[in-house]
């Protein structure tokens, strides 16, 4: 009689390895087949937190005074660089104007030390141009960032032209007449009228002046309130258009200056002498890191020095000979000079602090948002004690809305910053929102034992309506395979010597255990390296941990059993 063979092949695993192979959300009846195919595996690192609204603005002036205007109204929409309040700039236009005329008397100084002062005709009326000036370059400016779509900047350079101009127009209507300062008679023997048969009055021609400032003004105004409202198309040609007129309203106003001197110094000679002191500041500097390499030679280093002392002497040089000053005729030596430098530039400084004091007397939007609330009315006056605190308009940007949440410290270092994310809110369970990581907390908190570090994932734009507040899920992307071979990890026994699959042989229809490499894996899929090939047929290994295996008949004996230990 012969002995049928019957040989059993069973794998023994922990109970550890099996749990690991079955955490499956899709575990399958012992004996099931799946087949292994290629697809996208994407790994993703989960994190509960709340949606906020990162650009929410109290908005506040920036000195004392009285409120003027409130141009906005709650749950109005406004845009970037809208003008959104004013205070009384009464102080701060006064303000411009004295240090204007520090400007003024500091080159009045140097012109009578230079013996070309020939009062009351050419008496140096040069306030008016040199605002002009600022104005040009700050409509210039504004043009620039508007251009670049930096509107908020545009807008503050666009508010501070309408001011440099409505300075300019005090400064011609409250002109003082310098000659009868200085002590003339008017149209005396001494101080004869000059504009006596002129067709049109001086007072009269520049009171037709000041209009067509108070004109450009306006057209300024129009701009920032079509800015409010994000009109940029009916924008673009007007800011060309005020640009151009620009130099119109310049010649306009300087053409009242009547009385100006034809020879006028500022700064004289300390730009050649500044660019050598510059460049000996360079090679010091240059100097010092040579020193530092450690293998510095001395001669080098002396060459260096050298030159930086010869630029010195050079500047100095420049400043002392006066070459400028001389040339005119005058006399004047080298402490006035320096005393008029340093008054012309402390006077500058002046202008340009004035002028940053004036743009405290507004708001601009610093974004695009809603008003949600307008906390000053008109007429109120902002002490010292409260201006600093107390808010005149809250703005919030709706469309910049932030993900906030914590991501357990076991995940943490799969998460890296730009990766994308997708954002589901309780409040609106239909949609998913995408964004990308834009910060992780370096340092983790504890909480119930467990540390978690805090993320911030940044929406992208999204038509929908949402509010700071909402309780929201990050599922954050920290891993993805496109056209990967793909097992389910029910299928996977992990043993001793590594992962193991049953393959169906398509031979006999038997599944046989095959040692596999993996990659990366998620709760459903698991990324193949190698051992497996696409179309092969996988079958999970039951509860017990064994494979019913092909049986074969011995031809004499008891059926046998042999048992592979891993």
């Amino acid at each position: 009689m012969k002995t049928r063979i019957i040989t059993v092949v069973v794998i023994n695993i922990s109970l550890l390895s099996l749990l690991l192979s079955g955490c499956s959300n899709n575990v399958s009846p012992a004996g099931q087949t799946s087949q292994v195919e290629r697809g996208d595996l994407d790994i993703v690192v989960s994190s509960d937190g709340s949606l906020t609204m990162p650009n929410e603005f109290d908005l506040r002036f920036g000195t004392t005074g009285q409120v003027d205007e409130i141009l906005v109204e709650e749950g109005e929409t406004i845009k970037q660089g809208a003008l959104l309040a004013m205070l009384d700039n009464t102080a701060q236009k006064n303000a411009i104007k004295t240090a204007l005329f520090s400007i003024q008397t500091a080159k009045n100084n140097i012109s009578f030390g230079c013996g070309i002062d020939h009062l009351p005709y050419n008496y140096p009326d040069l306030s008016v141009p040199r605002l002009l000036n600022e104005a040009q370059r700050d409509i210039d400016e504004a043009v620039k960032y508007f251009k670049q779509g930096n509107y908020k900047d545009a807008g503050y350079k666009l508010i501070m032209t309408y001011f440099d101009i409505e300075v300019c127009e005090d400064l011609i209507k409250f002109r003082p007449n310098a000659a009868v300062l200085a002590g003339a008679k008017s149209n005396s023997t001494y101080y004869p009228d000059v504009t006596a048969g002129d067709s049109v009055p001086q007072s009269a021609y520049n009171d037709m002046v000041t209009d067509s400032l108070q004109e450009y003004r306006m057209e300024l105004l129009d701009i920032a309130q079509q800015m409010k409202i994000g009109d940029y198309a009916r924008i673009t040609p007007q800011f060309d258009k005020v640009q151009q007129e620009m130099i119109t309203v310049s010649q306009l106003a300087e053409s009242t200056v009547y009385l100006k001197g034809s020879q006028m110094f500022e700064y004289p000679d300390t730009s050649t002498s500044a660019d050598f002191l510059q460049s000996s500041m360079r090679l010091l500097q240059e100097l010092e890191e040579y020193i530092a390499q450690g293998d510095a030679m001395p001669v080098e280093a002396a060459k260096m020095l050298y030159i930086a002392k010869l630029n010195l002497l050079v500047g100095r040089d420049i400043l002392e000979n006066q070459t400028s000053i001389f040339a005119s005729g005058g006399s004047i030596n080298w402490k006035t000079l320096q005393q008029y430098n340093l008054s012309l530039q402390s006077a500058e400084i002046a202008l340009y602090e004035a002028k940053q004091d004036m743009m405290k007397t507004v708001i601009i939007a610093p974004s695009d948002g809603t008003v949600v609330s307008v906390d000053l009315k008109k007429d109120y006056v902002l002490s010292a004690q409260d201006y600093s605190s107390r808010t005149a308009v809250k703005l919030v940007d709706t469309k910049s809305l932030k993900f906030t949440g914590l991501v357990d410290e076991i995940d943490i270092l799969e998460v890296e910053r730009g990766q994308k994310a997708g954002i589901t809110v309780d409040a609106v369970p239909d949609r998913v929102f995408t964004g990308a990581v834009t910060f992780i907390s370096p340092y983790g908190t504890e909480e119930n034992n467990v540390v978690k570090f805090a993320v911030t994932i940044e929406l992208d734009p999204t038509d929908v309506e949402l509010t700071g507040g909402l309780s929201a899920t990050a599922d954050i992307n920290v891993y993805s395979a496109k056209n990967a071979l793909l097992v389910p990890v029910s299928v996977i026994t992990t043993t001793p010597s590594g992962p193991i699959v049953a393959v169906i042989n398509e031979a006999t229809g038997q599944p046989e255990p095959r040692k596999v490499t993996l990659g990366k894996q998620n709760f459903q899929f698991a990324e193949v390296l190698s051992g497996l090939e696409e179309g092969e047929k996988v079958q999970m290994i039951n509860q017990e941990g064994t494979l019913n295996a092909p049986t074969t008949q011995q031809r004499s004996g008891s059926p046998g059993a042999m048992r592979i230990l891993r």
